[in-house]
């Protein structure tokens, strides 16, 4: 095998296996779970207050993220955000404002972590007293609930619906992150049979060409899994 081919082939390796992993250690907070699909949007003006209960499955609670809406800017107005254990002691507040949120945008709300959240129940509410209807935010619901999700209520009211959100966590160990990356890349690999054959097929190849196998094999293989 000449050099030129035996250095591209470790090359490719390298981005396959080894950068991802890497890059890793630059994500400082991770995601509780995967955030829900969206589907209807509740407004925040006057006196409506949004509160939304939830087990933290996480130690280090670190921030809530979540879709708002907000066309053309149209907000530009305070929204206060804050944390509550199952007590309903305040224990985080944060203020938002609209002209930093463009329609659509996924807003990460963050907070000094709270230390040993894990498997303990939190609240939070978000309200915005001076938006008015015709300016108001919006959140987006969804219609598939996390078991980790609790109640939704607008002003003490139990809502049938529940807002699409996650929470976020701040990284104490790179572990943790690596983990989470080989652990989601593994199933989302399994989820797809085609991509996880195709994927299969390009790694062996890549192996069997640093030990002197015709690399056209690759291409051969591909066309019998697609002639199948």
């Amino acid at each position: 095998m000449s050099r030129l081919a035996f250095l591209s082939t470790i090359f490719v390796l390298i981005l396959v296996f080894v950068i991802p992993i890497i890059l890793t250690f630059a994500i400082r907070f991770i995601p509780n779970d995967t955030q829900p699909s969206l589907g209807d949007t509740k407004k925040i003006y006057g006196k409506y207050v949004l509160s939304q209960s939830f087990i933290s499955l996480k130690d280090n609670l670190s921030g809530i993220g979540i879709s708002i809406k907000n066309p053309n800017f149209a907000n530009k107005k305070n929204t206060y955000v804050n944390i509550y254990d199952e007590n309903h002691q305040s224990l985080r507040s944060v203020v938002l404002n609209g002209q930093n949120i463009a329609d659509g945008k996924f807003v990460k709300i963050m907070f000094a972590p709270i230390n040993n959240s894990s498997g303990k129940k939190y609240s939070w509410t978000i309200a915005s007293a001076e938006s008015i209807f015709d300016d108001a935010l919006e959140v987006f619901l969804t219609k598939d609930k996390p078991s980790w999700s609790l109640d939704f209520k607008v002003n003490d009211e139990l809502d049938n619906e529940t807002l699409s959100y996650i929470t976020l966590h701040k990284v104490t160990k790179p572990t943790e992150v690596i983990n989470r990356v080989l652990s989601g890349g593994v199933n989302k690999l399994l989820g797809d049979i085609t991509f996880f054959t195709i994927y299969s097929m390009l790694i062996l190849s890549l192996l069997g060409y640093l030990f002197n196998q015709p690399a056209i094999s690759l291409l051969e293989n591909l066309k019998r899994f697609f002639a199948d």
